[in-house]
């Protein structure tokens, strides 16, 4: 069991009713903690419901209940403000009290809203993660379930990349044309190949690294006039592309394992005022998480992300260091991995520069993959050129065996 799921079991057990509580007030802690607040954001709705009515509930159903109980215990909030404004002997800590409600208030009527409001409205990933989680209660998706293959054990796993898919930006040049219908072609190519090299090779696993930039993102002018989808939307639709692509996986081989990391596209603003672990690209991952639950050989291997910068990732054996590459475009910063990562590492994995390369640095190799992007109009102003592309790499217990170059330009 996972820390984070020890110590969610330790804080269920030490929510019990307070002395100085009436029941009423136990109520209210628990359902505005998970609605709220988000101190209980963690604990499943099925495992708060014997405390807030008494009994257990599934929880579809308690959720259900919660949102009414919300609802209800606002109103006697309200009730209570207009008996608080009419009290001429009311304090400073009473109107600060209002003014906290009323924020709350304002946050669940925000999230109402249409996505485009939430999106010009909302300035965190906190905020999109509560559009994101409505998105999905909202919409009627089809349950995901792995109809798996009797895989036979072998000495080797497919190393797949998913670099740079650059999700949302409508492009058509000389060089390239690229869209989200272009893209999800890409993915159905890319797929293919990728059952195939594992038929070749007998692959018993296969292990998909995401070194960033899933989405378009708004992080230059020429870029926010060419997307055709706004954040949430690349967000919500690329996180279901790739979840339909890791089932398809699934149902090929023993085990698929994701590991990710953020990329520079996915800021929330200008380079100099974003913090750099702050980036909606973290949001796939916990899209994948809830959406892919039921599916019991897909793990999203979030816990083994260093921070959103970095993952590492044991692969036969070998310990593989994944990164975006926009902070690790150096030989130095080969070094530098090495000594943050604690550990001997057999290989760096990396995207940003969007063509396939496999070097080796001081005994390390570097493993690089391309992107489903190709050329957009900010590369042919910059003079940089590039095909569509990604990588597999067949691994053993040695290490990588061998590599494909895959690709992905449509005929």
């Amino acid at each position: 069991m996972h820390s984070m799921s020890i110590e969610r079991l330790k804080r269920l057990s030490m929510i019990e009713k307070r002395n100085d509580e009436t029941p009423l007030d136990f109520h209210k802690r628990i359902i505005y903690g998970k609605l709220i607040d988000k101190t209980l954001s963690d604990i499943d709705y099925s495992e708060l419901a014997e405390l807030a009515y008494g009994q257990a509930y599934s929880s579809d159903v308690a959720r259900r209940m919660f949102y009414g109980s919300c609802r209800t215990l606002q109103l006697l909030d309200n009730e209570n403000i207009d008996k608080y404004k009419t009290n001429k002997n009311i304090g400073d800590d009473i109107d600060n009290k209002i003014i906290e409600l009323k924020k709350e208030r304002q946050k669940l009527s925000d999230e109402r809203s249409a996505y485009n409001k939430i999106v010009r409205e909302c300035s965190r990933k906190e905020e999109l993660k509560d559009a994101l989680a409505k998105s999905i209660d909202t919409i009627d998706l089809p349950k995901l379930n792995c109809c798996k293959s009797n895989i036979e054990p072998s000495d080797n796993d497919l190393l797949v990349s998913l670099n740079d898919v650059h999700y949302g930006i409508n492009i058509n040049n000389a060089w390239n044309e690229y869209n989200p219908e272009i893209c999800k072609q890409m993915f159905e190519k890319y797929l293919n190949r990728i059952l195939e090299i594992g038929k070749q090779h007998n692959s018993e696993n296969c292990i998909v690294f995401n070194c960033g930039d899933s989405i378009s993102g708004n992080i230059h002018p020429v870029i926010q006039m060419a997307n055709i989808e706004n954040l949430v939307e690349q967000v919500k639709n690329v996180s279901e592309l790739i979840a339909q692509f890791l089932l398809i996986l699934s149902e090929n081989f023993n085990e698929v394992r994701y590991y990710s990391v953020s990329g520079n596209h996915s800021r929330l603003g200008t380079k100099k005022d974003s913090p750099y672990n702050e980036r909606l690209d973290d949001l796939i991952s916990w899209y994948l998480e809830a959406r892919l639950k039921y599916v019991e050989n897909i793990i999203i291997e979030s816990a083994y992300q260093t921070d959103t910068s970095m993952f590492l990732a044991d692969i036969r054996g070998k310990t593989y260091c994944g990164v975006h590459g926009d902070f690790d475009d150096s030989v130095s910063k080969v070094n530098a991995l090495q000594t943050m990562a604690q550990k001997p590492l057999y290989a760096i994995l990396s995207g940003h520069l969007h063509h396939n390369k496999i070097d080796s640095v001081n005994g390390i190799k570097t493993i690089m993959a391309g992107s489903f992007l190709g050329m957009d109009d900010y590369c042919v102003q910059k003079r940089i050129y590039g095909n569509p592309e990604q990588l597999v790499c067949i691994c053993n217990s040695n290490g990588i065996e061998c590599s494909y170059n895959i690709p992905l330009k449509m005929s």
